[in-house]
């Protein structure tokens, strides 16, 4: 570190603009996590409603041996990761922490490294991602419904096609304003729900015009909304970790910031005991002469 106090006072002037910044991006993560949680609550609680009226549906039908419907069976194909990561930085772990649990993933024996492609949203995946593994699709810029729509037809007629035998969805899942999780949810083929009316009385639905067309589709519309809280889940917790990355950087630089005006008081300190000593000594060797 320079011991000039011009230079520790250049020092302190641009950590206090650094301050300034990381305070404001803080704010700014916090209004946008609060909107973002709102979203994420509204669309979670309609996902649970509308899960729960179709378990009840699927429930009378598990009474037959089988269900013939594509939506339930998984194929020989390649399986595919929808990746939700952040398209900015500055939000400390968030996507790293991603990437490491895609590594763990891939170190299982059912998941191999040919069989798997992986679809990102967020630019930050897919930089990471496409150097190193297979792509499903490219990078779709400004994730909004009418692209959920579009990619949910393309999933599920891939799927139907056999080319995807299996889709996962890999996300951060905010516990609390301080912990997240990183979540592995299956998200095709749909797992065949066990009877939850068990304590209640079996209901009898009378479906028109048949089983397998309410089935088809109820289901696209599960998924829709099942992505979209995805979505929203994940832009929560990436919100959220940067406000936390950026309050943990405010204070860092506040601790850097009193060090250097330690340090500049002590180099002005020593300057002035200097100019003082000259002095001194000048008037000194003025009354020897």
């Amino acid at each position: 570190m320079s011991s000039n106090p011009k230079d520790i006072k250049r020092r302190i002037i641009s950590i206090e603009s650094v301050i300034k910044t990381t305070e404001a991006m803080k704010m700014i993560s916090v209004v946008k996590s609060k909107k973002s949680k709102e979203i994420f609550m509204n669309i979670k609680y309609y996902l649970d409603h509308i899960e729960l009226i179709f378990s009840e549906l699927i429930s009378t039908l598990l009474t037959e041996e089988k269900i013939e419907n594509k939506y339930f069976h998984s194929s020989n194909g390649k399986k595919l990761f929808i990746v939700f990561t952040s398209n900015r930085g500055l939000c400390g772990s968030f996507n790293s922490s991603i990437f490491e649990k895609i590594n763990i993933i891939l170190q299982k024996k059912h998941f191999s490294y040919k069989n798997c492609i992986f679809f990102c949203i967020g630019k930050k995946g897919f930089d990471f991602l496409s150097k190193k593994y297979n792509m499903y699709d490219n990078l779709i810029e400004n994730f909004n419904e009418k692209k959920i729509k579009f990619l949910i037809k393309k999933l599920i007629s891939d799927f139907f096609k056999n080319t995807i035998s299996s889709i996962y969805l890999v996300y951060n899942s905010l516990k609390n304003s301080l912990l997240q999780k990183i979540i592995v949810e299956k998200f095709l083929p749909i797992k065949k729900i066990k009877n939850l009316c068990k304590h209640k009385e079996s209901k009898n639905f009378i479906l028109e015009p048949s089983k397998n067309e309410i089935i088809n589709y109820i289901i696209p519309k599960i998924l829709f909304i099942k992505l979209k809280k995805t979505f929203s889940e994940s832009l929560t917790a990436e919100h959220t970790a940067r406000m936390i990355s950026m309050h943990k950087a405010t204070e860092n630089a506040s601790h850097i910031k009193n060090d250097l005006i330690l340090n500049y008081n002590k180099e002005r300190q020593t300057t002035i005991t200097k100019e003082i000593l000259e002095i001194i000594g000048g008037l000194d060797s003025l009354q020897i002469k």
